[in-house]
């Protein structure tokens, strides 16, 4: 059997190939006591094949990796998955074009369009009231928006990108999607980033290559034992150029690629080919323990229709937020959470998860149940209403994104309150120049070209107040459309 990358690295690291190349800190880790992964660190020297050009060691990783996921092609990203959603909406789309996208995708998706300049229809999720999440894409809704947009005629829909699993571990019925969406000779894209270990026990999801879908992304850092940045992007059937796809990957990816982080993923896979059922086994039985724990609960909850990587911990009955929740685990149990939502936390379990962990963290929900009382300020409806991420899932657009991208804008206080002003003949309240979201996840609150309205205005001040990591927001502003002047015209090149 072929060495993984490596091993490779290891054994070239012990020989006395002296290196007169880059990098600048030439494996020399003893001269500046320089952590031990610099050793592993090389450019494209020879034996170490090109990720760019793939003939050698990196090709036979790639394969490796498509054989095991069912893919026709799969391809080593060190940009993250970022780089592969971007790639992945260049290689469908065509000027003039509109993209379909589930409104929960990551920003990464909606910058696509915008580099693109695509129009952009949404396909909303259903609802998970009970738990403040967004649920599944329902199939039913896909060909609604499909056949609506064909009835009027005007656009060319040039593919449709979904999120499954979504950041809370709900997933849609890919296989259902894929075949409404083929029926209509339309690619789709499956931003599965938080699905790289689906498929290989039943206790999970497929996996959305084996579900027919045209490009698949998986985040191998996410939920699997790789380096961050890493993750794989696959391709199959004939609706997506494979040259266009490879093209778009030598355009987003760095010419440099790190060596430490490819070897990272090929590790990552060698792991889930060899032990992926056996460890994907114990992790859903870990699952099931947490989860089981909601029985003895009074006031917190913890959803139960999560994949098994996912544990959804529940204050909405309380007025207590996610990030209160968020930072009792923090500074009192020394439990780092994945996120805070309004009214919620979110845990990723992986396969290299310990037992000693996972009792740490139920015996930390039991205590924190017990508090919740003390901790909070009862029932508050209101407030509750305020945080609840769903309230901010529907606004209303009145630009395309890139056109709003490009336009002149200014900045407002956010204490301000969103005056009607006069915006293409009508009157309305702001438009938004910036993606603003909460990070973790990166799912957009508001995108470019959607109005700022006072209920979205409303919202985002209470994730501030609350102390929620809000990006697109500096010094309290948001940037706005500047509405042209009388007599002024904007050249949109």
């Amino acid at each position: 059997m072929k060495s993984n990358l490596f091993e490779e690295l290891q054994s070239y690291c012990q020989s006395d190939f002296y290196p007169f190349h880059m990098p600048g800190h030439k494996r020399n880790i003893d001269i500046q006591n320089l952590p031990e992964f610099y050793q592993y660190d090389i450019t494209e020297i020879d034996g170490f094949d090109n990720l760019h050009q793939p003939e050698g060691i990196i090709d036979d990783a790639q394969k490796r990796a498509a054989k095991l996921y069912g893919s026709e092609e799969t391809y080593f990203l060190v940009n993250g998955s970022t780089a592969g959603i971007l790639s992945a909406v260049s290689a469908i789309s065509e000027q003039g074009g509109t993209i379909l996208i589930a409104r929960n995708c990551h920003k990464s998706v909606y910058h696509a369009a915008f580099l693109n300049r695509l129009k952009i229809e949404y396909i909303y999720p259903e609802m998970i009231r009970e738990y403040d999440i967004a649920g599944k894409i329902s199939e039913q809704e896909v060909q609604n928006k499909i056949e609506s947009i064909l009835l009027e005629n005007k656009t060319k829909i040039v593919g449709v990108v979904i999120t499954s699993p979504t950041y809370d571990g709900i997933s849609s019925n890919v296989a259902n999607i894929t075949e409404i969406v083929h029926s209509y000779g339309i690619p789709l894209i499956v931003d599965q980033a938080h699905g790289a270990h689906f498929g290989f026990h039943p206790d999970y999801p497929k996996n959305a290559v084996t579900m027919g879908a045209d490009v698949v992304i998986h985040s191998v850092h996410k939920t699997l034992p790789a380096p961050t940045q890493t993750a794989i992007i696959h391709k199959y059937g004939n609706l997506v150029d494979s040259e266009k796809l490879r093209r778009y990957l030598h355009i987003y990816q760095t010419s440099s690629p790190s060596y430490p982080l490819m070897a990272g993923i090929d590790t990552a896979i060698n792991i889930l080919e060899k032990e992926g059922y056996e460890k994907l086994a114990k992790l859903s039985n870990y699952s099931k323990l947490i989860k089981q724990t909601a029985e003895n609960l009074k006031y917190l909850e913890i959803c139960p229709l999560t994949e098994p990587g996912k544990v959804i911990i529940s204050a909405k009955n309380y007025c207590l937020t996610g990030q209160k929740l968020y930072s009792i685990f923090r500074d009192k149990y020394h439990l780092q959470m994945e996120m805070a939502a309004g009214s919620y936390v979110t845990a990723i379990l992986s396969i290299m998860d310990k037992e000693e962990g996972i009792f740490r963290l139920i015996k930390a929900i039991e205590e924190i149940d017990q508090m919740v009382p003390e901790i909070s300020d009862g029932d508050c409806v209101e407030r509750k209403k305020e945080l609840s991420f769903s309230d901010v899932l529907f606004p209303r657009k009145s630009m395309e994104l890139w056109e709003a991208y490009i336009s002149p804008c200014e900045e407002v206080e956010l204490s301000v309150p969103a005056d009607s002003i006069t915006l293409l003949g009508n009157k309305s309240p702001y438009v938004a120049a910036e993606f603003i979201n909460i990070y973790p996840p990166g799912i957009p609150i508001i995108v470019p070209g959607e109005i700022l309205d006072e209920d979205i205005l409303q919202i985002i001040s209470e994730y501030l107040k609350n102390g929620y990591n809000v990006q697109g927001i500096e010094n309290n502003k948001i940037k706005v459309v500047r509405l042209p002047k009388e007599g002024e015209h904007y050249e949109k090149n």
